[in-house]
């Protein structure tokens, strides 16, 4: 299948290249609040680290050094439980001496046994992160292999700020932060942030930052979550049924129901046979997370459904707009091929009035193909609100996308995600598509008829990169969640204020070298062309708890799941079927 292509192709590249492991995948890097610190004053150090063992009682340290290498001192929280393969977090707190001179100070990370014995099997890191010692506002949310992320507070009358770094100017902004992604691993950089009203300089704050390590099978693309601090999955509480069906995007109904599309099966309690439908629409009525055959049955192929199937294709993204729904996706078109899979064209499905009633918009246009420029753009997924697009934060509809190059072509250079909008009644109007192409000067968003124009909302510049293909909005915490994958164990989650960001992470899995491990520890050393490709992680917005801290999910892929996997019913078992399981998350 060819969905997902500009995730999958990135990480293939990394596999075929046989890039070293680091555990579970997922860097340890500490990050210090608040940064910079003034002497005397104490800093706390919070990270999520994995590490490849089950061990309890662990002690975690944190060596520090200056600038020049000389040790300053150390801090330790004790008594810390670790399940290999799992994120835990760790809090340690430091108190500066009165005495230490300002300047940039790093730390190495360490892990020892409550009779002080290193661990085995948890290396530590070294540069683990930096802080520096000073006055000044100018500050590194974070520094690692792959990112800088600059912060500073606001100046008197300034209009905008450009940032350099070792003398080169990078950018301008009229915002307070800058995010650096042209870095590299283990260097000190030295960055100035120069304060303007209009042509008029006010002033000047530079700053040094060290980089941890970079990781060689994947670092976050952006600094953590100020919001979020860590998602932890669920995986004993999760379900799967043996369907013979994958994808599975969903949305949430104008009618109060949860919509969600399969390929190449049976859909609900069918199989690979049963209720074979290329294209199929599943409903699911329950207000508790789950499926029973009371709950779940198809309304649009599949098996014992009410209304046949009556178009070969795929869909990627699906979006309810009051009764009306529409897909993302392609459909077979006469003499092109099919049933299954689906062809090399993405264009807008829809069915009015209902789910069962759909029709494809390819004759009258699309948006891209294989034939089409490389370089336009191609929608992934659309960004999905409340029941029927309820509580949607204007009149558009939001287009998650990737260039044509890397959703049906081979892949590109930049593992990039842009942003397409609509008017919410005009989805079947070409023209009425804009893309975004960056903030103005105020920083508002700027659009464009013209889809040439449009400049990414996200990028991963690490060696394991991972670009975003699902958004969805949780209302009660008023953050966009988004979803990246490679294969199905390596995915990664950020947030943001807004469908086009700023993006910070809230957590990342990366399978190891050999593909094993990463994300529910699906991961087998047989992934290849045909096993273990992403093909979506969905959030289930009617599923999201109250207080906005659980939130459910789908996925599946193609072979079948590691025996060691956490989601115990998945186990040993095909991945193309439907898996739901939740994650809660914490705030800081």
């Amino acid at each position: 299948m060819r969905l997902l292509r500009l995730v999958v192709g990135v990480f293939l590249l990394t596999t075929v290249l046989g890039l070293s492991s680091f555990g579970f995948g997922q860097a340890a890097t500490f990050t210090a609040t608040p940064n910079p610190v003034t002497p005397g004053q104490t800093v706390t150090f919070a990270g999520n680290p994995i590490i490849g063992v089950t061990a309890s009682n662990i002690k975690v340290t944190l060596w520090f050094y200056n600038s020049g290498g000389g040790y300053v001192g150390s801090a330790t929280t004790t008594g810390v439980n670790f399940t290999a393969g799992q994120p835990t977090p760790v809090t340690i707190t430091y108190a500066t001496a009165s005495s230490l001179a300002t300047g940039l100070y790093t730390y190495n990370l360490s892990y020892y046994n409550s009779d002080g014995t290193h661990l085995s099997g948890a290396p530590g890191q070294t540069n683990d992160g930096s802080f520096n010692l000073g006055t000044q506002s100018l500050h590194a949310a974070c520094s690692t292999g792959v990112v800088v992320g600059l912060q500073w507070a606001s100046v008197g009358s300034a209009t905008s700020y450009t940032v350099t770094r070792n003398g080169t100017t990078l950018g301008s902004t009229p915002l307070l932060a800058y995010t650096d992604q042209t870095v590299a691993g283990s260097t000190s950089y030295t960055y100035a942030v120069k304060a303007y009203n209009g042509s008029t300089l006010l002033s000047t704050q530079t700053l040094t930052v060290k980089t941890s390590p970079t990781i060689s099978n994947g670092d976050p693309a952006y600094c953590p979550s100020t919001v979020i601090a860590r998602m932890t999955w669920n995986w004993s509480t999760g379900t799967n049924q043996q369907d013979g069906s994958d994808l599975w995007p969903t949305t949430w109904g104008g009618d109060g129901n949860i919509y969600t599309f399969f390929g190449d099966g049976g859909g609900f309690f069918g199989t690979d046979q049963a209720g074979r439908a290329s294209f199929g629409i599943g409903k699911i009525t329950g207000s508790t997370p789950g499926i029973t055959s009371s709950t779940a049955s198809n309304v649009y192929g599949g098996y014992n459904t009410s209304h046949a199937s009556t178009i070969n294709g795929k869909a990627n993204g699906l979006i309810a707009i009051g009764s009306d729904f529409y897909a993302l996706g392609g459909i077979w078109q006469p003499g092109e091929g099919g049933p299954s899979g689906g062809p090399n064209h993405y264009e807008v499905i829809y069915s009015k009035g209902n789910a069962y009633s759909w029709v494809s918009n390819y004759s009258n246009w699309y948006f891209c193909s294989n034939t089409t420029s490389a370089t336009g753009f191609c929608p992934v997924s659309f960004v999905n609100f409340g029941a029927g697009n309820a509580g949607a934060i204007d009149g558009y509809i939001y287009l998650l996308g990737a260039t044509e190059q890397n959703f049906i072509g081979n892949g590109g250079l930049c593992a990039c995600a842009y942003l397409a909008r609509v008017p919410n009644n005009q989805l079947l109007t070409k023209t009425a598509y804009q893309v975004y192409t960056g903030v103005d000067a105020s920083g508002v968003p700027q659009w464009s008829s013209t889809w040439a124009n449009m400049q990414p909302i996200f990028t991963d510049p690490g060696p394991r990169a991972i670009t975003i293909g699902k958004v969805v909005y949780n209302s009660v915490l008023k953050r966009y969640i988004a979803v990246g994958q490679g294969w199905v164990n390596q995915a990664a989650f950020y947030d943001a204020p807004n469908p086009w960001g700023p993006w910070t992470s809230i957590a990342y899995f990366s399978s190891n070298s050999d593909n094993t491990g990463g994300w529910g520890n699906l991961g087998t050393t047989s992934f290849g062309p045909k096993v273990g490709n992403a093909l979506g992680i969905n959030f289930i917005n009617k599923w999201t708890s109250s207080n906005g801290l659980t939130m459910w999910a789908t996925f599946s892929s193609d072979g079948y799941a590691s025996p060691n996997a956490y989601l115990t019913p998945l186990a040993g078992m095909s991945m193309d079927s439907f898996s739901l399981v939740s994650a809660t998350l914490t705030l800081h």
